[in-house]
């Protein structure tokens, strides 16, 4: 465990104060060890999995952030088991090869822990990671297996959000075959999409939860004028609406204040879909138009 990291470089937006501690789990044992100690020194467990979602405060975090780097893959006819450390891009590149089809995830940040956690995927109509979840592998103080029945996979949410710091920590996949080389084209087709329609800077992905299929929160954002909103050092992307960039400097403040605008200004209820950490290591009330 070590003691005042700095977290700017472990989120993809690169805001954030220090750690007070911080640790990268990559045994069963480094699990159980970060959650008794975290215990002892009565102190939150904050989960990271790529920082591709998450925000922290900008001064000392009072808190154990954990980052899990085990990212073993056993394959076993379609059937995939994975640790959640694993990059899913990096995941469905190496499957394409063996024939396994994830396409559908692709160009979506993180790690499959953090996809697991928010159910990761397309928006409504979509695909998300529980298609092809069939169980998960968790520590909450002790060891238990999640059907995919039990994991409540919802849009863009799963029962481990209503967990306190669950550590996923392995997950079983089956995954459908298809060639090489349909898969390899698919993946080529989606990513020049989301080149062509998403930012690749300083972002923490998609800001805010859709309302419907019909309603996305990007066209309610753009419907009211806000796209390329700046304040402070953040600004509303000009390719996607529901994407924050760090322009230079941001603060944690200026996403704050950037959130609570758009809230204000949209009739349509926003519901924040990144995470904010403060900096006594819980996350920020961000219910929909609430002042943050």
């Amino acid at each position: 465990m070590q003691e005042y990291i700095s977290l700017r470089s472990k989120t993809t937006m690169k805001i954030g104060g220090t750690a007070r501690y911080y640790a990268e789990l990559k045994t069963k044992e480094d699990v159980e060890e970060t959650y008794k100690f975290s215990r002892e020194k009565n102190l939150p467990l904050v989960i990271l999995g790529a920082g591709s979602n998450t925000i922290f405060a900008d001064n000392n975090i009072d808190a154990c952030v954990i980052k899990t780097v085990a990212d073993a893959v056993t394959i076993d006819a379609n059937r995939v088991t994975v640790q959640t450390g694993k990059y899913l891009a990096v995941l469905i590149n190496e499957l394409a090869e063996q024939g396994l089809d994830l396409s559908p995830l692709t160009g979506i940040p993180g790690t499959i822990g953090g996809a697991i956690f928010g159910n990761a995927g397309q928006g409504f109509g979509g695909t998300w990671i529980d298609a092809f979840v069939e169980s998960v592998e968790v520590f909450d103080g002790a060891w238990k297996t999640f059907s995919k029945n039990d994991c409540a996979f919802a849009y863009r949410t799963s029962a481990f959000k209503g967990m306190h710091s669950p550590f996923i920590w392995e997950c079983v996949l089956k995954v459908p075959r298809h060639t090489k080389e349909e898969i390899q084209a698919e993946v080529e087709r989606l990513l020049k999409k989301r080149i062509e329609t998403q930012p690749h800077v300083k972002t923490a992905g998609s800001c805010f939860l859709s309302v419907s299929k019909e309603s996305p929160a990007w066209k309610l954002i753009d419907a009211v004028g806000l796209r390329g909103l700046k304040i402070g050092d953040v600004e509303i992307s000009a390719k996607h609406a529901n994407f924050l960039i760090n322009t230079g400097h941001a603060s944690y403040e200026d996403v704050k204040k950037i959130i609570r605008h758009i809230q204000e200004h949209v009739p349509e209820p926003l519901h924040v879909e990144m995470r904010l950490i403060q900096t006594d290591g819980t996350e920020e009330p961000h219910h929909s138009g609430a002042a943050m």
